[in-house]
């Protein structure tokens, strides 16, 4: 509980610092040209994706795989917990992000027009990343095929980490929006583990 704690205050001062100083933004808008200047030549359909429908099956399969697995386990609190996941990041976030309320990066910057919402943090980053990291914890916990195991860590890994590239490359988020979002997650999924650990697995 401590260590969830310890990082909550970090989260608030990370917060404090991002949306406070200038240099902070001077950065993010250099990252993102940067990024974008050296995948110029890629197509925009390919990060688009991971804000689409990709986006969306990267959050529905998890949930009816994990669903069916908890089902046939009779882990029925488990079922509760990591279909909730998303909503409950989702929920949270969309509060954060009115009190923050931290614009986008201006609207040159963006390879596809986003509409003018608050931008601190990614929604895309801190929902695929709180789930994704659940799948790998329950991959780790219950998975007993060492290949299938390692293969589905690497794509989980792969995929949080292409979700929130992608918000960077396409210009809709900065960088430190991004990195916010997989910060945020953290805190998510140590709390999801403390509490599936103390209720899960039971009923």
């Amino acid at each position: 509980m401590k260590k969830i704690i310890f990082l909550i205050i970090l989260f608030i001062i990370y917060t404090i610092i991002v949306n406070t100083c200038p240099i902070v933004t001077q950065w993010d808008s250099s990252v993102v040209l940067a990024v974008q200047h050296m995948l110029k030549d890629v197509p925009v359909t390919i990060p688009d994706i991971a804000g689409t429908w990709l986006y969306t099956l990267g959050i529905y399969v998890p949930i009816i795989i994990g669903i069916v697995y908890f089902f046939r386990k009779y882990l029925l609190i488990d079922i509760v917990l990591f279909s909730s996941a998303p909503a409950i990041a989702y929920i949270f976030n969309k509060i954060l992000k009115n009190i923050v309320q931290r614009p986008r990066p201006p609207i040159e910057m963006q390879l596809i027009v986003h509409k003018p919402t608050f931008s601190f943090v990614s929604n895309h980053t801190v929902i695929t990343s709180t789930l994704w990291g659940l799948v790998i914890y329950y991959l780790i916990k219950y998975c007993k095929n060492k290949a299938l195991k390692v293969c589905g860590i690497i794509f989980a890994g792969s995929w949080i980490i292409f979700e929130g590239f992608s918000r960077i490359w396409l210009g809709v988020h900065n960088p430190t929006d991004v990195i916010g979002g997989y910060f945020l997650a953290l805190i998510f999924i140590l709390v999801y583990i403390k509490l599936i650990r103390l209720i899960g697995g039971k009923c």
